[in-house]
């Protein structure tokens, strides 16, 4: 029986599968076995801040103005004071 590896990889495609490592064999015909993982990868910053705004308008938040900031950071500095 000849040799098998498994390595982990990312279907990107219907028909394309990109390994997360080199496979040490000459272009040939093999055999795939796909076995989809539970997806833990990180969302993108771009999703995790649409989720965390998404979130906020649904629960009423506002965010504070320029003003309401600065009148905060100075009130902060002059207690160091």
């Amino acid at each position: 029986m000849a040799d098998t590896y498994t390595v982990i990889g990312t279907l990107t495609d219907h028909q394309t599968v990109r390994l997360d490592e080199a496979l040490p064999l000459e272009s040939q015909k093999v055999r795939l076995v796909v076995e989809p993982l539970s997806s833990d990868a990180k969302p993108s910053y771009e999703e995790a801040m649409q989720k965390i705004r998404e979130g906020q308008k649904a629960r009423g938040h506002k965010s504070r103005t320029k003003e309401e900031i600065d009148t905060y950071l100075r009130a902060e500095r002059e207690s160091w004071e």
